[in-house]
């Protein structure tokens, strides 16, 4: 019988065969597509700035103004990448005062983004928005005027307090008033702690405590109470988490006995981490209560 002999030559092709056909060439078209990827990315990426948005929502289609001036809102909310040359801010109030024949969602975005800019320049273009016909870029001009907590627009702010307004107005000009810092605005808020809407007495009393006014320490003893918010099924637990922790921060503004019953119970029971340990700073640091 003959012997069966391998060729170690033939079986040394075989392995480089195999190594080339599962290992080298997969992985050399992996690294390829991988690149051609990031080449496309380098290539296709958009670093669009305040003035690129600006110039899309002035000379855009209609579909992409909009969304522009959203863009635009978004990308001022920080203050590093705020223009610093008034040409920019300039521009940006002739393409708001402008927007009024346009969607009003463009002139709303704007509002918004002047208002986070932080610059008193938008203060009277602003305070022209306010008699705007849609509700939506009235909403966004008052709260816009308190981001910019321009003094000038108080007056024009508490006629948005009346019964007679809708419930955004109201409370959005309840939350502009508070940011002001001006303690002229105190009557106004002691008389919202009436107003029928849950949040416009919420943000009324938050904004009297802010002021070092406790006029409104009544509703937020209520705030502070877990159960007080089984009556508003419209409040989330969320909502009622974040609305707790704003009024135990309110607590600490003007500091009163009144507050420690339910403070003491938010920092030993409260389900919610958060409150608890908000609850125990406050009253370690501003009521002088270990737990």
């Amino acid at each position: 019988m003959a012997e069966n002999i391998t060729d170690p030559q033939k079986n040394e092709g075989k392995v480089y065969t195999l190594y080339y056909a599962f290992f080298l060439i997969p992985l050399m078209i992996t690294i390829v597509s991988v690149m051609f990827f990031f080449m496309f990315k380098v290539l296709t990426y958009e670093t669009n700035s305040p003035v690129d948005y600006l110039t899309d929502v002035q000379y855009g289609a209609a579909t992409k103004r909009w969304q522009a001036a959203y863009e635009l809102s978004k990308i001022l909310s920080n203050p590093e990448l705020v223009p610093l040359d008034n040409e920019f801010h300039r521009r940006m109030i002739a393409v708001y005062n402008h927007s009024i024949h346009d969607d009003p969602m463009v002139r709303m975005y704007l509002a918004l983004a002047m208002g986070r800019t932080k610059r008193s320049i938008y203060g009277d273009p602003l305070m022209q928005g306010l008699d705007d016909n849609d509700k939506g870029s009235r909403v966004a001009a008052i709260k816009a005027l308190g981001s910019l907590a321009y003094i000038p627009s108080i007056n024009r702010l508490m006629e948005f307090t009346n019964l007679n307004k809708s419930v955004e107005e109201r409370l959005s000009a309840t939350i502009s008033l508070g940011n002001m810092g001006n303690k002229s605005v105190i009557p106004i808020l002691s008389m919202l702690l009436n107003d029928e809407e849950p949040n416009v007495r919420w943000d009324a009393a938050i904004a009297l405590a802010n002021l070092e006014d406790s006029s409104g320490t009544q509703v937020i003893i209520n705030l502070l109470d877990r159960k007080y918010y089984d009556q508003f099924k419209e409040v989330d637990a969320e909502e009622a988490v974040q609305a707790i922790l704003v009024a135990i921060q309110a607590t600490s503004k003007i500091p009163s006995e009144k507050f420690v019953t339910n403070l003491l119970k938010l920092a030993t029971i409260d389900h919610n981490m958060k409150i608890r340990d908000s609850a125990i700073k406050t009253l370690d640091k501003i009521y002088n209560r270990k737990i």
